[in-house]
This record gives C-alpha cells, structure tokens and sequence, in this order.
C-alpha cells in the first residue's frame, strides 16, 4: 500500500471545506505527511469579465486559516494561493500537485448534479481525470470537522 506523505488539499472558499481538511489532516497524521494547502483565486469565467469574485486579502485569509488548523493538529503543512478563470482552476490545482510532487489529491465537491455539472463543468471530474495521482474527494457536509471522532467520510476515490 503507497503511503501518502505529499498530500494537496485543494479548497474553495464556497465549498464546505471542513470534510476535505478532515480527510487531508486525516491522511497526513497517519502517514506523518505534509500537507500543501492549494486554494486557487478564481477571476470569473472568461478574461473579458475577470471580476474577483474574492478579493486576494480574503483568499489569502482564507488559506491561513486552514494551515493554523492543519498546524494545530501537529501537520506540517504551506500553502500556495493561485488565480485563473473559473475554467483553468482544476489544471492550477494540477500543477500545484505536479510540482509539490503529491502522492494523494484532497478537495471537496459542492455536488452540483449531472445538469449543473455538465453546464459548468465540474473542477473535481477534471481533477480525477487528469491527475498523476489518486484522488479523494469529499462532498461538502459528508464529513465531521477536524478533531471530531469518526474520520472523514469519502465519497470517491479515483
């Protein structure tokens, strides 16, 4: 069994991101890993309407927040703040894993459903298609907070 000692963890502040930090910090502690904390800016969906949808203070806010829980639970963990266009976000995410050399994937799922999905495109599908290497990803609200018994409870894994 491969163990998963370089783990992202790729969230989105519009996501629930409780469950993915569970499952990442999960991960992390049994394998003493490391953790990159991935959270990429999103500038809207085309260059023409590059409107922040979060300024890059809140983003940054946002990623320092979690590596204080993350560090809390004794992982050792950075973070790295990216921006792309709504549809360059899952290849942002691969990037970052490819050059952290990750051995595992973590990020959450609003689970927009089949329409919703289909008509925006889903950063988790992208992201289980194209990556190097598995991953895990938890819909938001699947699983307890960090530090709450029971673990975190994974949808799929690819």
């Amino acid at each position: 069994m491969k163990v998963f000692e370089r783990i992202v963890l790729a969230v989105d502040a519009a996501d629930d991101a409780h469950g993915a930090l569970a499952a990442a910090v999960d991960l992390a502690d049994k394998s003493n890993g490391e953790i990159l904390v991935v959270h990429v800016h999103d500038l809207g969906l085309t260059t023409r309407e590059a409107v922040d949808l979060e300024t890059h203070e809140d983003a940054g806010l946002f990623v320092e927040a979690l590596l204080d829980v993350v560090r809390q639970h004794g992982v050792k963990a950075r973070g790295e703040l990216r921006a792309a266009r709504s549809v360059e976000v899952a290849g942002e995410i691969l990037q970052a894993a490819r050059k952290f050399s990750a051995d595992s994937i973590v990020l959450g799922a609003r689970g927009l459903g089949d329409l919703a999905g289909l008509l925006m495109g889903s950063v988790a599908y992208r992201v289980i298609q194209h990556a190097d290497c598995p991953v895990v990803v938890v819909r938001a609200g699947a699983a307890p907070a960090v530090g709450e018994h029971g673990g975190a409870a994974v949808t799929s894994v690819a």
